[in-house]
């Protein structure tokens, strides 16, 4: 853990090892979990600490993976993302699973092998929802786009933002879902812009960064600009159907 407050501490996880990701723990009058699929060790660290309080930034097995393992903490999450969180068929639609193939063992097998189980969740968190811990606000920011529900947590006192999938990794964006929206992730770029946060807290690789913040969001924004640029590219050399365009993988 890195404790970047008093009250505050950064549960990271090196690398991108799916279904795991970088956490933040809040010890204050209420103490706090921010997403819930740490490492082996801090796992067994946090399982020993009193968790009042999890707030799942949005749907995805790798962003709740352990909250049943708390089953005295109150479980949050934003209502558009509570279906694919309870539901296995959702989920694999959600993914484009079951949209290809009804193959059973095929969904069964992309179940097991990303460690899908479902979740309870007790109260649904919203838009510029604040939830006061004792010394600590945080501030729900929706972010949606990679998924409906995607949320990022503001902490305006530190200068903050836990950006959860917004995690400004060289691979840019990921808008891969059947329910991702390409204008909404570009809307909610723009508004995690106009917070001009000192830093920020990413859910994947690299969990603190504090260089050249608003550019670097601005860059990460741009990739899907360079994605959009690359279609038109191929579309003008001859490319003129989906399956031509997207043998040329312009985007993943």
């Amino acid at each position: 853990m890195i404790k970047i407050d008093k009250n505050i501490s950064v549960v990271d996880y090196p690398g991108f090892l799916y279904p795991h990701c970088n956490c933040m723990y809040i010890e204050d009058d209420i103490n706090c979990l921010i997403d819930c699929s740490p490492g082996a060790d801090d796992l067994s660290c946090l399982k020993q600490k009193k968790v009042d309080l999890v707030i799942n930034s949005h749907g995805h097995i790798d962003h709740y993976q352990y909250n049943h393992l708390f089953p005295d903490s109150k479980i949050l999450m934003h209502q558009a993302d509570q279906a694919i969180a309870q539901s296995a068929e959702k989920y694999l639609y959600t993914f484009g699973i079951n949209v290809w193939t009804s193959d059973s063992q095929l969904n069964k097998l992309y179940l097991d092998t990303g460690r899908y189980r479902t979740t309870r969740i007790d109260e649904y968190i919203e838009d510029n929802q604040i939830i006061n811990l004792g010394s600590t606000d945080i501030e729900i920011i929706h972010l949606p786009g990679h998924s409906p529900g995607h949320c990022g947590m503001w902490f305006a006192k530190q200068g903050c933002i836990f950006t959860a999938d917004i995690e400004l990794s060289n691979f840019g964006p990921l808008y891969a879902n059947m329910d991702s929206s390409l204008n909404d992730f570009l809307q909610s770029m723009e508004r995690l812009i106009d917070l001009k946060p000192d830093y920020i807290i990413s859910g994947h690789g690299q969990a603190i960064v504090k260089d050249n913040v608003l550019r670097r969001l601005r860059e990460y924004r741009d990739i899907i600009h360079i994605r959009h640029r690359r279609i038109v590219d191929l579309l003008y050399s001859g490319h003129h159907t989906l399956d031509e365009i997207a043998r040329e993988i312009p985007i993943y």
